[in-house]
């Protein structure tokens, strides 16, 4: 299927080289919408990890299919402001949630316009209730994850979706997995505690999304 291809017209490293320069020009935007949505005072290591993961963002979607990059460009502007805030103050900005789920549906949407693909579209649909249904019934029952991460779920479910049932799992589980090493890496190097009780959840997300379209595009 040829949205689920990488792109042929050029090498995949010459790719990888044209997604750093741009995520680096997104990872701008992406500065400043964390500044603007940090209670606290940022600070310069805050930045430089913005300026790295939205060109690792770049970088990654650069591989992926052409009818897919605008929506790597969102995860770069939106979502890892996103995952930023929340590794500083446990939290997810409604602010940079509702305009990617916007985004992240009229970009899918429009896609599936040009490219006649409808199943697809009806995946990502059902990516993002999956996603979002299983995070809110967790939050709903046990109080976790935060609300910031329940909103944020349906914007990747949708990404996930879009290239069926096999990612859409694999992103989901990947989450909770990456997000299981980084609460033992806090508690070794004592970042937190087992009284704290919540770990980020959104950059695991976002990472295990990258992840996945992006073996996905690979494997394609």
């Amino acid at each position: 299927m040829d949205h689920l291809r990488a792109p042929a017209s050029m090498s995949i490293d010459l790719h990888i080289v044209v997604g750093f320069v741009l995520g680096g020009g997104l990872a701008a935007v992406s500065a400043l919408l964390f500044r603007a949505t940090l209670k606290a005072a940022p600070k310069r290591p805050h930045y430089i990890a913005i300026v790295v993961a939205a060109a690792l963002v770049g970088a990654a979607a650069a591989v992926w299919p052409p009818s897919l990059i605008a929506a790597g460009a969102l995860l770069a502007m939106l979502g890892v402001p996103a995952a930023a805030v929340d590794v500083v103050e446990h939290r997810v900005p409604d602010r940079l949630t509702a305009p990617l789920a916007l985004g992240m549906a009229i970009t899918l949407a429009t896609t599936a316009l040009i490219t006649d693909s409808a199943p697809s579209l009806t995946m990502a649909v059902v990516g993002a209730v999956v996603w979002g249904g299983v995070l809110l019934v967790s939050f709903l029952l046990t109080g976790d994850p935060g609300p910031g991460d329940v909103k944020l779920a349906p914007s990747l479910g949708m990404l996930l979706g879009w290239l069926g049932w096999k990612w859409l799992l694999t992103g989901i589980v990947g989450s909770y997995l990456l997000a299981a090493l980084v609460a033992g890496l806090g508690l070794l190097v004592k970042r937190w505690s087992l009284r704290d009780g919540r770990v980020p959840l959104a950059s695991p997300m976002l990472a295990a999304t990258m992840l996945s379209v992006t073996v996905a595009a690979l494997s394609g």
